[in-house]
C-alpha cells in the first residue's frame, strides 16, 4: 500500500498538468497507452475503459464486502444492511411454521373451550360469545409480495412502516401501476423506431413524437383514455390486492411467483425507461439510434 500510493503521489506531481499543457488532456508522454495522432484515439479509449473500469473495481469492493469474496454468491448473503428488515429464507420458514404452529394451538383451545364451557358454568356458549380473541398481528411489510433475492425487503428509505398496512397497499399500488407502464414505454420505445401507424408517418421517434402532430394529438388521447381507465375501471379495492383488476385476458397466473416476477420486471423497466428517456434528451436519439442503429 506504501509502495502503491508513493508511486501514484510521484506521477501525479512530475508532470506539468497546468491548463494547455500535454498533461491537462491526460498525455503524459507514455506512448504504449497513449497516441499522438489527431484524433486521439488510443487516448479516447484508456479513458472510456477507465471509466468503465472505476465501476467495476467499486462493485468488486461492494460485493466483496457483503459476500467475503469478489465473485462471491449473492445467494449466500442474507444481511444486506440496506434492508430495512433482512428476512433470510431460514428466518422466514420458521416464522411460518411458528404462526402455523400458534393458529394450530389457538383453533384447539376455542374447540375444548366451546364444548365445556357450557356444563363447567363458565357461561361461554358454543357460537364464541364472551371468548377472548387474539389481536390480529402486527403488519409486517418485509412479508408482502415482491421481497426477492438478491436484496430481500429493500426500503433503505424507510417509507414502508410495520403496522402501517394502508399506506404500504397505497406505495404498493402506485410501483405496480408505474412499472406496468413502464414496461409499456419501454416496449413502445424500441417499436415506435421500426413500426408507423397510417397518417403518422411524418412523426419522428423519441421524444419528438409528443411534440409534432398528429403525435401531439394521439398522446392527449392516450393520456385521456388513462384517466378515464384510472377513475372509472381500474379502481383499487381493499378487499383484493394491490394492483389486482382481475383477469380480463383469462389467463389464470395470478400466482405469487408471477406477482414476484411482474414487480422486479416492473423495477427495471422504470430504470430503462428514465434511462430512454434521459438520453434521448441528452443526444437527441431514440432507443434505438442509442445503440448505432439505423
Amino acid at each position: 500500500w506504501t509502495q502503491m500510493i508513493l508511486w501514484g503521489a510521484y506521477c501525479e506531481t512530475s508532470q506539468d498538468q497546468s491548463p494547455g499543457t500535454p498533461g491537462a488532456a491526460g498525455d503524459f508522454g507514455w506512448k504504449v497507452l497513449t497516441s499522438d495522432d489527431a484524433e486521439k484515439k488510443k487516448l479516447s479509449a484508456e479513458l472510456a475503459n477507465g471509466r468503465l473500469a472505476m465501476m467495476a473495481i467499486i462493485g468488486m469492493f461492494f460485493q466483496d464486502g457483503l459476500t467475503g469474496s469478489a465473485w462471491g454468491d449473492w445467494a449466500n448473503y442474507t444481511a444486506s444492511p440496506l434492508r430495512a428488515e433482512p428476512v433470510s429464507a431460514a428466518a422466514a420458514a420458521a416464522a411460518a411454521k411458528a404462526a402455523a404452529a400458534k393458529a394450530g394451538a389457538s383453533a384447539g383451545a376455542k374447540t375444548a373451550a366451546a364444548t365445556t364451557g357450557i356444563g363447567a358454568g363458565t357461561g361461554k356458549s358454543l357460537s364464541g360469545e364472551g371468548e377472548e380473541v387474539p389481536p390480529e398481528p402486527t403488519f409486517d411489510p418485509a412479508n408482502e409480495v415482491g421481497v426477492t433475492e438478491p436484496f430481500g425487503y429493500f426500503d433503505p428509505a424507510g417509507f414502508c412502516k410495520k403496522g402501517d398496512k394502508a399506506g404500504f397497499r397505497n406505495l404498493r399500488a402506485a410501483e405496480i401501476k408505474h412499472g406496468r407502464v413502464a414496461m409499456m414505454a419501454a416496449v413502445g420505445a424500441v417499436v415506435q423506431h421500426y413500426v408507423k401507424f397510417p397518417g403518422f408517418d411524418s412523426v419522428p421517434a423519441g421524444l419528438g413524437a409528443v411534440e409534432v402532430p398528429p403525435g401531439t394529438y394521439g398522446f392527449a388521447a392516450l393520456f385521456a383514455v388513462s384517466g378515464l381507465l384510472e377513475l372509472g375501471a381500474w379502481t383499487e379495492d381493499p378487499s383484493k390486492e394491490p394492483g389486482n383488476f382481475g383477469d380480463p385476458a383469462g389467463l389464470g397466473q395470478y400466482t405469487l411467483e408471477m406477482r414476484n416476477r411482474e414487480i422486479n420486471n416492473g423495477r427495471m423497466a422504470m430504470f430503462a425507461a428514465i434511462g430512454i428517456i434521459a438520453a434521448n434528451v441528452y443526444t437527441g436519439k431514440d432507443a434505438i439510434e442509442q445503440f448505432g442503429l439505423a
